[in-house]
């Protein structure tokens, strides 16, 4: 394991998990996709090898082109990455998270997921409360992705089932990649991320209220006062 990035490891691994835990995601019903909601100017990342510009690209894929694997995210000088996902003036609710991952030594295997956090970073992910955490299991793409331009395969697609009790109004999603399976292996790769839910939109627009005047009682007295001097000036 590289230790040349600046943030300190402290990893303890958990159980592998392996292919006996790989659930197959189903295809997506179009109404639970946030592909849409996703602020994609916004998206941002710590210890990649690509520009925050292209991340994109990994989740920016739908029916056949999510078999591409010619579009990642890598970490840089060692395996982890923080990844930040803000979504479109939404409040979103998350179902689920669909991976395609490196599946060989590359793989990641614990993910810290955290909830409309602005302040995660490697000085305090590894020590703070996750959300949740994802136990990835060591499956996804093997082969060379210098030389192959899709890996068409629906095994190598995780989903993760998240609780919705958690992750409803969720504004922000923050993963931490914190270590791979390999504990020689310095690098970690994401081809896919998938996200499904619901989502309302958050409004800013001002809440205007009516209100209607309330007679005063005062004011019909002296409304009746000033008739009867009236009509006792015209007698």
């Amino acid at each position: 394991m590289s230790c040349h990035h600046e943030h300190n490891h402290g990893h303890h691994h958990g159980d592998n998990h392996d292919e006996a835990d790989h659930i197959l995601p189903i295809p997506t019903n179009a109404s639970q996709s946030l592909r849409n909601q996703i602020d994609f100017q916004k998206l941002t990342a710590l210890n990649i090898e690509q520009q925050n510009s292209d991340i994109y690209k990994i989740f920016d894929k739908y029916d056949d082109s999510k078999y591409q694997i010619k579009d990642f995210i890598s970490s840089d000088t060692d395996e982890q990455i923080i990844l930040n996902i803000p979504f479109l003036d939404s409040s979103v609710k998350l179902f689920s998270i669909i991976l395609k991952t490196s599946g060989g030594d590359q793989c990641p295997q614990t993910i810290k997921l955290f909830k409309n956090k602005n302040n995660i970073d490697f000085d305090n992910a590894e020590d703070m409360k996750a959300d949740f955490t994802l136990n990835h299991p060591q499956v996804g793409f093997e082969g060379d992705s210098n030389v192959q331009e899709q890996d068409i395969n629906d095994d190598n697609f995780v989903e993760h089932f998240l609780p919705r009790h958690v992750f409803t109004n969720t504004t922000q999603l923050t993963f931490f990649i914190r270590d791979v399976y390999d504990e020689d292996e310095d690098q970690s790769k994401i081809y896919y991320i998938e996200l499904r839910g619901e989502f309302k939109k958050l409004t800013k627009d001002p809440v205007i209220t009516m209100y209607e005047a309330a007679a005063n009682p005062a004011d019909h007295k002296n409304t009746t006062a000033s008739l009867e001097r009236n009509q006792h000036s015209i007698q």
